[in-house]
């Protein structure tokens, strides 16, 4: 978790980005067939978000990893499948989001803008 430099601080003096990967460590410590996450990257800035999917994207090699996010544009670069949820779930056997899916799920055009890196530029709609 490239956290053993900071084993003697207290939680509440590390950074939000810092506090996120003690809490996965604290799941994983258990050695979990299935990591549940709900807004994993919240409250963090962008690089820090990077760091934490990408180290997410790794530990998925190993448990599966369930993420809840309404960051769609980032999360879908380091996903396996991806699953939108609108009263319904709509699942997508791919990591790659179209226009077309996110219109099924949602009724209407949805534009993403994204900040930081990765993120995702998708094609104009009418």
């Amino acid at each position: 978790m490239d956290m053993l430099d900071l084993r003697d601080r207290p939680i509440g003096e590390l950074s939000g980005g810092q506090r996120q990967r003690v809490y996965i460590a604290r799941a994983l410590a258990a050695e979990p067939q299935i990591l549940l996450l709900d807004e994993p990257t919240a409250s963090v800035d962008p690089k820090v978000s990077t760091s934490i999917y990408e180290l997410l994207s790794r530990l998925n090699a190993r448990v599966t990893i369930v993420m809840i996010s309404h960051d769609m544009s980032a999360v879908s670069s380091y996903v396996k499948t991806v699953g939108c949820l609108n009263r319904h779930l709509f699942y997508h056997n791919d990591s790659q989001l179209t226009p077309e899916m996110l219109e099924l799920a949602y009724q209407c055009p949805v534009d993403l803008i994204a900040h930081g890196v990765p993120h995702r530029v998708f094609a104009e709609h009418e």
